[in-house]
């Protein structure tokens, strides 16, 4: 058995595939190298959706062959990126493009925007904290203001914000808040 493939090794090969033809998507060679990196790391979701895309376009346009390979490499994505947002879009837009089948794109679609809501949400939260430690008051409070509005209802948001808030309070930025 031959050792794992190490993540950098990955990543380099990765990028060879996508520069391989002056990274034009559909080409052979760039086809080739994809196929060859997904046959020894099929876990590798990032070169799965590459390979995907590369389907699709591919020259001379091999028809349906090429159209069930894409499908089969996509979903195959999504389940080893446990359902991730990228992969919900690439297969859902294949499935609506290629396949002509909105009705099975529309329920991916709205689970890779939730898992994306839920993403922004968790990031902006993490931001406002991590610059009200740095003393960025100022970006903080601007980024509330956005987060609040795009998550009214946020429990994180809300903390993070108030913690702003009550910091440039602390430093003179804004007013004391009345009693």
């Amino acid at each position: 058995m031959s050792p794992p493939v190490k993540p950098e090794e990955l990543l380099a090969r990765l990028r060879s595939a996508r520069e391989a033809a002056g990274g034009k998507p559909g080409a052979l060679e760039r086809l080739r190298l994809h196929r060859e990196l997904a046959a020894e790391a099929p876990a590798f979701v990032p070169n799965l959706l590459e390979l995907g895309r590369c389907l699709q376009l591919a020259e001379p346009a091999a028809g349906e062959d090429t159209f069930t390979e894409a499908e089969t490499v996509l979903k195959q994505a999504v389940e080893l990126s446990e359902r991730s947002a990228p992969a919900l879009l690439e297969l859902g837009y294949f499935l609506n493009l290629i396949r002509d089948r909105p009705q099975e794109m529309e329920p991916l679609l709205e689970e890779a925007a939730g898992k994306s809501l839920r993403l922004l949400e968790d990031a902006w939260s993490g931001l406002i904290d991590a610059l009200v430690e740095q003393g960025k008051l100022q970006r903080a409070l601007a980024l509330s203001g956005e987060a609040l509005r795009v998550f009214p209802e946020s429990a994180r948001i809300t903390l993070s914000s108030q913690s702003a808030r009550a910091r440039a309070i602390q430093e003179g930025l804004l007013p004391p808040e009345p009693c």
